[in-house]
């Protein structure tokens, strides 16, 4: 029964997640339905049960607008990253940069750059295709010139971890610098320690224009991936003796061939050069 309750989770989780993110960004859709609700709630219930349906609605209706208010963004996201230590600065093995898409991903890849250019870590792996385009374009732009590769075949928190396993296990780099936005970075910490990586979580703050509907979205996103990611045992805690054991499981899973570039190939696909 959990076997297949997890099966269900892995394969509907991110779809869902970010389908009900974008229905939920908008406060006219969600209370014009929970108002229909309400009526319908009205029409077919008995009498004695009516001012009660119609209560709860009035009282969803209710506690969706705090979720959206900074009363629960604030408090919500700090409580995120709380939990998460900050990061000590030391060298790492490697910088991984997780995906965000638009206003979202902040200056991830420019704080990343600033590493390599610092002397941190001359190992780049970037997550995405399209993202990797600009860190080239920029480290180009900067002269700088780590040893970068993408990987293209990642779509959640979970695969992004397996993937650097694949990528950088296998090279014996498990110490690394892993870059993201507040409100992911604690189940991303937890995944990659999981998989057996030294973690040093570096937060990158979510830009000032992202709004307060947005953050409570985004908080509340991560509450519930963190549960579901509880529930399928990917925060089990590996060793970092056992990462080339995990990376030479991944390794089959994402083929260097197809699920990694290099900068050289990210220039051609892009025509950077």
């Amino acid at each position: 029964m959990l076997e297949s309750l997890r099966n269900v989770i892995r394969h509907y989780w991110p779809k869902l997640t970010w389908k009900l993110y974008y229905w939920f960004m908008d406060p006219q859709k969600v209370t014009l339905a929970l108002l229909v609700v309400a009526v319908v709630a009205m029409v077919l219930s008995k009498p004695r049960f009516r001012r009660k349906m119609v209560a709860a609605c009035l009282a969803l209706i209710a506690g969706y607008l705090f979720l959206l208010s900074p009363l629960f963004s604030v408090p919500a996201t700090a409580l995120l990253s709380s939990f998460v230590p900050t990061d000590t600065g030391e060298p790492a093995d490697a910088i991984v940069v997780l995906a965000r898409t638009g206003r979202i991903q902040g200056d991830r890849y420019g704080t990343a750059l600033d590493m390599v250019a610092a002397g941190r870590s001359s190992n780049l792996l970037i997550m995405g295709r399209a993202q990797a385009a600009e860190v080239v374009k920029a480290s180009d732009e900067r002269n700088l010139a780590p040893n970068m590769i993408s990987a293209v075949c990642v779509r959640t928190t979970k695969q992004e971890a397996e993937s650097a396993a694949a990528a950088l296990g296998t090279r014996g780099l498990n110490k690394i610098v892993l870059i993201t936005d507040t409100p992911h970075m604690l189940r991303a910490w937890l995944t990659f320690k999981g998989l057996g990586f030294t973690v040093m979580p570096h937060v990158e703050p979510l830009p000032a224009d992202v709004g307060i509907r947005e953050r409570s979205l985004l908080a509340i996103r991560e509450y519930l991936g963190l549960v579901s990611y509880g529930v399928l045992g990917r925060f089990q805690g590996q060793s970092p003796n056992t990462l080339p054991e995990v990376a030479k499981a991944m390794a089959d899973v994402f083929p260097a061939n197809q699920c990694f570039m290099t900068a050289d190939q990210i220039r051609q696909v892009f025509m950077l050069s």
